[in-house]
């Protein structure tokens, strides 16, 4: 069995993964290491109420990066992938992206401008909202999407960690007292835009990426193809982070800093699925290419056993839930720990559906895989309120296993029903 490891591991392309997958599982575990050490920092010095207020402002600001990405972290990825042979090519897809991007971005700040002053009580925050756009910003300007599509994902793993390091360090220098709650998403997007500069003049040395302004046929593609992308990414970030929006309006601050503790405990583990699905997906892209049994066989042999890993870390977090949230708030929290547990195996969910959702988007199948996350985000906005209302953060909590479960169907539903001959399961 352990020569059969070894024989698979030394293979090339599986060397390669295995490569990828290590460094941005060192980014993560730096991510995770790092969360630990701000989380609770950031939580006693701005307490609870005030730490609700910056994970609600991320929650809004989460639908402008969501919207200047429009999908190119799965279209300009497999369009990257596909073309990694063709340095003109590549160049071309860079400049049309990222200039694709600024355009959205200018459009996202009035966007913005105009909803925090059509609303008072957003308009009292305007500070935090404003300051919090430079998270927007580095977003924008990260080509994550790029590294992705040659899989270097060690890079990605340099400047993550760059960029976290600089806010981890901000956040122990400069805030100090409840009303430096302003600066917290600041610094967030600072340190993003210092290692996005960092990546693009790597890029250009690295790659020999040629500046250039795309033409307005170009970024008119690029808004073409990655279209039905960004109507399933709006759709997910919609469900997501509408939970706390809409928890917003029915329960107080403090509810809403419970829940914020107890999503970003939950979301520790769901980074994991980012990182598997980020070095997967365009292997997964050139496989689709060659024959879809090579495919299936890549799924048996690469995400049963993840999948196992993701099962196990959602049962430690379901059994330790009281000891973390101990260590987070600095004291017992029942609420906190109840939430945790309800939510603990949403991961487990959510991997469950990343073999069909990565053969739609594979197979160019983005009406289909844009269908499922749409009708899914409806329902969670159908649901969410009413369940948020009569049972507030528990209800939100609901709402979201529901939604993820749906989803989850509804996607093998799709590729085993409607398009039989790239189904994953023989029965």
């Amino acid at each position: 069995m352990i020569n059969k490891i070894k024989k698979q591991i030394q293979q090339p392309e599986n060397k390669k993964l295995l490569s990828n997958f290590i460094s941005l599982s060192v980014l993560q575990m730096s991510g995770y290491v790092l969360s630990l050490l701000v989380l609770p920092y950031i939580i006693i010095v701005l307490g609870i109420e005030k730490f609700g207020l910056v994970i609600y402002t991320q929650a809004l600001l989460s639908y402008f990066i969501v919207f200047t990405d429009y999908g190119f972290n799965l279209s300009a990825t497999r369009d990257i992938s596909i073309n990694i042979d063709n340095p003109e090519k590549i160049s071309e897809i860079f400049n049309s992206v990222l200039f694709t991007k600024i355009i959205l971005g200018l459009c996202s700040f009035v966007i913005l401008t105009g909803i925090v002053f059509c609303f008072p009580k957003l308009r009292n925050e305007s500070l935090l909202f404003f300051s919090s756009f430079a998270m927007v910003v580095g977003q924008i300007l990260f080509p994550v999407w790029f590294f992705r599509g040659v899989e270097q994902m060690k890079f990605i793993t340099y400047l993550n960690v760059t960029s976290k390091l600089i806010f981890t360090g901000l956040i122990f220098l400069v805030i100090k007292v409840p009303s430096d709650y302003i600066y917290v998403n600041l610094f967030q997007g600072f340190g993003d835009i210092v290692s996005s500069f960092i990546s693009i003049i790597f890029l250009k040395k690295r790659f020999n990426i040629k500046f250039a302004f795309p033409t307005i046929h170009q970024i008119k593609l690029e808004l073409v193809n990655g279209w039905h992308i960004l109507v399933s990414s709006f759709a997910v970030n919609l469900y997501m982070n509408s939970n706390i929006i809409i928890l917003g309006f029915f329960a107080n601050s403090i509810v809403l800093g419970y829940y914020s503790i107890a999503e970003k405990v939950m979301l520790i583990i769901r980074q994991l699925l980012g990182v598997y699905s980020q070095v997967t997906y365009p292997h997964i892209c050139k496989l689709a290419q060659v024959g879809h049994v090579r495919l299936t066989n890549f799924y048996k042999k690469v995400f049963v056993p993840f999948l196992l890993v993701i099962i196990f870390c959602s049962l430690t977090l379901f059994l330790f839930s009281d000891k973390l949230v101990l260590f987070l708030a600095k004291g017992n929290n029942p609420n906190v720990a109840h939430l945790i547990r309800l939510i603990a195996f949403v991961p487990v969910i959510v991997c469950l559906n990343i073999p069909a959702f990565q053969t739609l988007l594979a197979y160019n199948m983005k009406k289909n895989y844009s269908f499922v996350l749409t009708t899914g985000s409806l329902i969670s906005i159908a649901i969410n309120p009413l369940l948020t209302y009569n049972f507030q953060a528990t209800g939100t909590c609901i709402s979201i296993i529901i939604t993820e479960l749906l989803i989850t169907i509804g996607l093998y539903l799709i590729l085993e029903l409607k398009n039989k001959e790239y189904k994953l399961f023989n029965f």
